[in-house]
């Protein structure tokens, strides 16, 4: 596949679009969404920074998404007490809220706090809860979209605590992966635009699921873009899925 690398602050990227839809939706630059995931080592608060101001200058509008309460989810199946469970996920959400704001802000956008969104947050959003319901559907009924939601969940729960989840855990954790969805399938309608490419720092077992045309009836709205994005300095052996 074709990549191309810009500069944004002082860290350069590299993009690679996944899909001939993707290229499409790359020229027109019209919506860029980002994936950040709260124990990815790879978003720090430097990367974040530059990733948000480099796709702000490449990309007409630009809109970051975070786990919310669906990341206490995951630590609450790997044990953690709930109320230690909220703690973490706030501050983890805090560590990727004001680099990205500062960025957005730094660029431009007039209120920051309007294109920084956690997914709890997203659910007063009808195109969303549509696409969240469909999700859930398929998750019951497709045994392929079931499998990348449970990998996904296990990577969670791994990064978050360190250890090996048992099926039960990933079991607890899937409405983390499910809630994740909505954004590979629907961002051009939840965010009411024409074409979004969701970008991320790797192919995930969700995006995989939809690259290889494996998910069944769970099919990606039209519009709908992806692309992996990284700094050239990413050691590939430390990647890490949303």
């Amino acid at each position: 596949m074709t990549e191309r690398s810009e500069e944004g602050a002082d860290v350069e990227f590299l993009m690679r679009p996944r899909t001939g839809l993707s290229r499409r939706s790359l020229e027109r630059a019209e919506h860029a969404l980002i994936g950040l995931g709260p124990w990815n080592i790879h978003d720090t608060s430097a990367v974040t920074e530059a990733l948000v101001e480099w796709a702000c200058v490449n990309f007409k509008a630009v809109d970051v998404v975070v786990p919310g309460y669906e990341a206490a989810h995951v630590l609450v199946a790997a044990g953690c007490p709930p109320r230690t469970a909220v703690i973490r996920a706030q501050r983890a959400t805090s560590r990727l809220r004001n680099p990205a704001q500062r960025a957005l802000r730094r660029t431009g956008v007039h209120d920051p706090r309007l294109h920084f969104h956690t997914w709890t947050q997203l659910l007063n959003r009808p195109a969303y809860t549509r696409t969240l319901a469909r999700v859930r559907h398929a998750y019951r009924a497709d045994a392929a979209v079931r499998r990348a939601c449970r990998f996904t969940a296990r990577e969670a729960v791994l990064r978050a605590v360190g250890a090996e989840p048992s099926d039960r855990q990933i079991d607890q954790a899937a409405g983390y992966a499910i809630a994740a969805l909505p954004f590979l399938l629907e961002s051009p309608a939840i965010f009411e635009t024409a074409s979004s490419l969701f970008l991320h720092d790797q192919g995930t077992g969700l995006l995989d699921l939809f690259v290889s045309g494996k998910a069944g009836g769970l099919r990606p709205g039209p519009g709908q873009g992806y692309a992996v994005v990284r700094p050239t300095s990413y050691d590939s052996a430390l990647a890490h899925p949303l």
